[in-house]
């Protein structure tokens, strides 16, 4: 029974923590801005800078998947991990001949 009671007591004490410290924290941010703003006092002179931002999306086909965009792919439609050497004829990649 008294485990029971000091767990309680415990949780309740760690919620209270919380909370408070929750508070404290949200009194010195609010003293920083005060602060912040009795440095910078307006002036009544201000200057207006406008900026822009253009952002364009182009979509490049690859038909094959490969990651060649189709207009720089010598075969768009099949991968080039499918596309083999073979000069000689043989039967044999010429890649792994030597």
């Amino acid at each position: 029974m008294k485990r029971e009671k000091i767990k309680w007591w415990g949780l309740i004490l760690l919620v209270i923590l919380f909370v408070a410290s929750g508070f404290a924290l949200r009194a010195a941010d609010d003293e920083d801005e005060d602060e912040d703003e009795n440095e910078n006092p307006k002036s009544s002179q201000s200057a207006v800078t406008t900026t822009s931002k253009n952002v364009e999306t182009i979509i490049l086909g690859d038909s094959d998947g490969d990651g060649i965009i189709d207009k720089d792919d010598p075969h768009p439609n099949i991968g080039e991990i499918y596309i083999v050497a073979d000069d000689n004829r043989n039967g044999i990649v010429d890649k792994f001949e030597k």
